[in-house]
């Protein structure tokens, strides 16, 4: 899923990973992708992926495999492959994101290094990788926990993620422009509520599973972070 990094990002949600995910998100996402390609360009990494992107500078040196939930157009996945990562695997909701993501990687020259598939990132089986990567991801469950259990166990030594700022006035201005977005998209008959979940939760859900903080930060209204297996 391809998402804007704005406080009222257009992020559709899967809230129940037992029932079938409505098609009208991945159509959602597919015209975005569409009208990239009208325009013959790609999607942009957005300001959140380019600071998660510089949280992750060590990776020519660990060298590590890659597994993205989420991937959307894989703007981010390209450019850890590019700087030396070893393999990746993405998975998206969108069919278009997919293939936009083959292509952005054929362009890139490292079509040879990745694997791409079709999937709901919380219950699609996943294999263990070094890194797991959720980019403006998290925020578009329902169901933190099956998100993250399905995730968490796939990450051999690193678990990377970004999500809305959930306390503070950055929290408020977060939740004000979540009901705004959820409130326009009913009425627009769309299916993509998002949510601001607790990172503290995420945290400790985290440190549950033997990791701990190695590098975050705080990017406007999100937050960025890289967790390591201690």
């Amino acid at each position: 899923m391809n998402r804007p990094d704005g406080p009222a990002e257009d992020c559709c949600a899967v809230a129940d990973p037992s029932k079938p995910v409505d098609p009208r998100i991945a159509r959602h996402f597919d015209q975005r992708m569409r009208n990239a390609a009208a325009l013959g360009e790609f999607p942009a990494m957005v300001e959140v992926s380019q600071g998660l992107l510089s949280l992750l500078d060590d990776v020519g040196v660990e060298r590590p495999t890659l597994l993205e939930l989420g991937c959307g157009s894989a703007a981010l996945m390209v450019s850890l492959l590019e700087r030396g990562a070893v393999s990746a695997d993405g998975v998206d909701l969108s069919p278009g994101s997919i293939a936009t993501a083959r292509r952005r990687a054929e362009v890139a020259g490292v079509e040879s290094k990745v694997d791409f598939v079709v999937g709901d990132g919380s219950v699609v089986p996943v294999e263990p990788h070094d890194w797991v990567v959720l980019d403006r991801v998290i925020c578009c469950y329902g169901d933190l926990e099956a998100l993250l259990a399905n995730s968490i166990g796939a990450a051999r030594k690193r678990y990377v993620f970004s999500v809305p700022l959930d306390s503070g006035w950055r929290g408020l201005v977060n939740r004000f422009w979540r009901a705004v977005e959820n409130a326009t998209n009913r009425l627009r008959g769309r299916p993509c509520p998002g949510y601001t979940h607790s990172i503290a939760k995420i945290q400790q859900r985290l440190r549950d599973a033997g990791f701990e903080p190695l590098r975050d930060r705080r990017i406007g209204l999100w937050y960025a972070a890289v967790f390591e297996r201690s």
